[in-house]
């Protein structure tokens, strides 16, 4: 009997242990089975990445679009460098003061950037240019350089601005020379093509303040007969007359380059309310010269008709000129003076004369043609067209009287004849 109770007791106790070990193993199982399936659950992943990566992603979109302004505006401040230094080193040949340079230069960039900046109103106030200007006689001429450094703060856009960078300053470095060396021989030619459009308007004849020495007649009837009596006496040069001195003088300084007649072709047109007939183009100064001593003053002033006579001797596709020279590679000039403002057969300013004079100029110019312009005590509406029309302030010219009017075309002469090589050296 007892054999058998400790054998039931001893089966029970198996029992109940095997049932918890089963339990357990089973709850094991069930833990296993949901990990594993938590585990390969991916429903969830696409939201917890994006959380993740979101704020690197708009860091790297910010990054990359202002990358792309950076090179864009490194670009063009880099080229409005380079084009300032070399229109500076350019001016400095024409006798333009280190003052006055420095000054062009740094508004030749900000004129160029202004329009090509991803931000010109924010960044062009951020601008900033300075120049080092130096002169070398060489004896035989001068040597001009002309360093330019400009950089401006760039302002980041808001998604790279999330991450700190708010800026970031941009630079650029130009440098060019120009040279107004001759050979040690005597003037070297300069292949040129120049076209005067002068007014000979009524005005024209009114006295200038400038005076001269000359031999006066005076006729008066006797009894006998008319007596003629000559004296010495003082007289005041009439506009045209100073315009015919002028013209002798610009014509001396070419001849004085050119003297075997070989690179100087010129041309003209007179003009009052209408154009004249023109000289054409030629070879030397002779016959302009001969053209503008038989000029008279008359009529109005409208001087559309000239300039456009003038481009069309010089535009670049008309190939007179290039065949003549024998070479594409010559400078293009048009003189353009007057004494008034466009106003017609009347006496009175035309605002539509004016505006078609305005975009003769314009086309001269985009033709790459350079406009030298001589406002000969014109009033204010005439100094805005002459303005407007030259090619740069280097190339506007106010006289006042004579001599002034002399220096003018003298001047024009030397810069048209100098021997001027320009290049980039940074």
């Amino acid at each position: 009997m007892r054999v058998i109770r400790k054998s039931r007791f001893s089966l029970t106790t198996e029992n109940k242990d095997t049932r918890r070990s089963g339990l357990d193993i089973m709850a094991m199982s069930t833990f296993r089975s949901r990990l594993f399936s938590l585990l390969r659950e991916t429903s969830g992943n696409f939201g917890m990445m994006t959380a993740l990566l979101l704020p690197v992603s708009v860091g790297v979109v910010g990054l990359g679009l202002d990358a792309t302004n950076m090179i864009q505006n490194k670009r063009a401040m880099q080229n409005a460098v380079d084009a300032a230094a070399l229109a500076t080193a350019t001016a400095m040949t024409n006798n333009m003061s280190k003052d006055a340079a420095d000054a062009m230069a740094k508004s030749y960039v900000q004129s160029q950037l202004a329009n090509s900046l991803s931000d010109a109103t924010t960044e062009a106030a951020n601008l900033t240019a300075s120049t080092n200007i130096s002169t070398t006689d060489t004896g035989n001429g001068t040597i001009y350089d002309v360093g330019l450094t400009s950089s401006y703060t760039m302002q980041t856009n808001a998604l790279s601005q999330a991450f700190g960078w708010k800026t970031v300053t941009i630079s650029a470095y130009g440098k060019a020379e120009a040279s107004t060396v001759t050979s040690s021989t005597g003037p070297e030619g300069n292949p040129l093509s120049m076209y005067l459009a002068l007014d000979r308007s009524g005005s024209m004849n009114d006295a200038t303040d400038t005076t001269y020495s000359t031999t006066c007649t005076d006729t008066y009837w006797t009894w006998f007969g008319p007596v003629t009596n000559t004296y010495a006496c003082t007289q005041y040069y009439t506009k045209i007359q100073s315009l015919k001195l002028a013209v002798q003088s610009l014509a001396a300084k070419l001849n004085a380059n050119d003297p075997t007649n070989s690179y100087v072709r010129m041309g003209a047109d007179s003009y009052n309310s209408a154009a004249d007939a023109q000289q054409a183009m030629g070879w030397g100064t002779a016959k302009v010269v001969s053209y503008v001593n038989a000029l008279q003053a008359s009529g109005g002033t409208d001087a559309t008709g000239a300039l456009a006579a003038a481009y069309s001797a010089l535009k670049a596709s008309n190939k007179t000129e290039a065949k003549a020279h024998k070479t594409s590679d010559f400078k293009r000039y048009v003189v353009f003076l007057t004494d008034g403002e466009m106003t017609g057969n009347s006496n009175t300013w035309n605002a539509t004369i004016d505006s078609n004079v305005r975009n003769m100029c314009n086309q001269i110019k985009a033709d790459k043609i350079e406009i030298f312009t001589v406002a000969f005590n014109a009033p204010p509406n005439g100094k805005s067209l002459l303005n407007f029309c030259a090619t740069d302030s280097n190339h506007y010219f106010e006289a006042t009287n004579t001599a002034s009017l002399v220096a003018a075309f003298t001047s024009i002469g030397k810069t048209t004849t100098k021997p001027t090589t320009t290049r980039l050296t940074n």
